[in-house]
């Protein structure tokens, strides 16, 4: 994006103070590979819009991530810095261990503001955090209150004993831009270049995941044959095969392929296929990158919450295909137009829904959000700042 570019809708204001960031990553800085550029995301690139938005959209007077425990001891911290900003992601699961951090940030003397905190628990799964995990979250919640992303992960909270949360979605919105929200009250979703992202690799963790499977696989089978464009998070057979193409390895990137095409249970020798892998394929390292390639498409399709979230703030409509709780409070928050894959779903249902989708829902609900928004920032001593009024934006789009 361009540096005159407007700025946000939305900042959050601390005026006079020296925020440490702590969680999600918002950059990513020269690396030797592929892998090496996805470790620096947290294993995840999508984890960039957590941390960008709420990094890039915090006013204050100075501003850095945390440069790691060993190189400020936490009674120290302090002296360096008036509070600690957590991007959050899925930290309330039952395989995530927050031991080190825990005891890091007990021992410190600074406020803690997290915001964008999510549960990877399923319905009816019942709660075994890691010791560490739970103390980190408790210690969170008594340092002020916690954003989370929707109804469920406050409800999981809720049940553990955490009171004090506030439910705001994911910082990942603090992008948005007036002519975002114009660009989108006034598209028109079609086929013309379908920017596609898929959970293939996470499909154990699925509400259904068989029809998860289902669905996922005729929808790329469809698109080889259309204008579309495949936006990777983590997919490491899809990221292998980028490397071997990327080191020239023809035998490691056939061996990929075939990978990719087990996955979505086609054939590996099919043509276009292999030509789909070489030519429209993508991973962005960088949210203005990501965002940038977004602008040049229809409609994005997918699984992905934030692979989604690149297009709505580039202004294209996106149908969010829900397969998990993280997914689906996050859509029924924001009132997104969204599929649950809870039945095998066709490619062509998929795209007619993608074609219908109506974003002045989501317009509406960014008026509300951003009331909730200003009274959980206010309960941890901070403020917002408008540069517009999003339900003035686009009145049109949102009445």
């Amino acid at each position: 994006m361009s540096e005159t570019a407007p700025p946000p809708l939305f900042r959050i204001a601390a005026p006079g103070e020296r925020i440490c960031f702590w969680g999600a990553p918002a950059h990513v800085g020269a690396h030797a590979s592929l892998a090496a550029g996805l470790a620096a995301t947290g294993a995840n690139t999508g984890n960039l819009f957590i941390g960008h938005g709420l990094f890039h959209g915090t006013d204050c007077a100075q501003k850095a991530f945390h440069p790691g425990f060993g190189a400020i001891p936490p009674e120290r911290l302090h002296e360096h810095f008036d509070r600690v900003f957590v991007p959050a992601s899925n930290f309330v699961g039952n395989g995530v261990d927050l031991t080190e951090h825990a005891a890091y940030f007990a021992k410190a003397k600074v406020p803690i503001f997290c915001f964008g905190l999510g549960s990877q628990i399923r319905p009816g799964e019942k709660p075994a955090l890691k010791p560490g995990t739970e103390r980190m979250l408790r210690l969170m919640g008594e340092r002020g209150s916690i954003g989370v992303r929707g109804a469920f992960t406050a409800q999981v909270l809720w049940d553990m004993g955490i009171r004090d949360v506030s439910i705001v979605g994911c910082p990942s919105l603090l992008g948005l831009r007036a002519e975002t929200l114009q660009r989108l009250g006034r598209a028109v979703p079609a086929r013309d270049k379908v920017a596609l992202n898929l959970s293939n690799n996470v499909r154990r963790h699925a509400l259904h995941p068989e029809p998860m499977r289902l669905s996922e696989n005729g929808l790329f089978q469809r698109l080889l044959g259309e204008n579309a464009y495949y936006v990777l998070q983590n997919e490491q057979p899809e990221m292998e095969f980028l490397a071997a193409m990327a080191a020239g390895d023809n035998r490691a990137a056939t061996a990929a392929a075939q990978n990719v095409a087990a996955l979505f249970g086609i054939s590996a020798s099919r043509d276009d296929l292999r030509t789909f892998l070489e030519r429209r394929v993508r991973i962005f390292f960088s949210v203005d990158d990501w965002v940038g390639c977004m602008q040049t498409m229809t409609v994005s399709i997918g699984s992905r919450f934030h692979g989604n979230i690149a297009a709505l703030l580039a202004g294209v409509p996106a149908l969010f295909l829900v397969h998990d709780m993280r997914t689906r409070e996050l859509c029924e928050l924001l009132r997104v137009p969204h599929l649950l894959l809870d039945r095998p779903v066709a490619a062509e249902e998929i795209l007619d829904r993608a074609a219908e989708a109506d974003y002045r829902p989501f317009l509406a609900q960014l008026g509300r959000l951003t009331m909730e928004w200003r009274l959980f920032l206010r309960r941890n001593g901070l403020d917002i700042a408008m540069h517009a009024d999003p339900s003035e934006v686009a009145p049109a789009a949102a009445a």
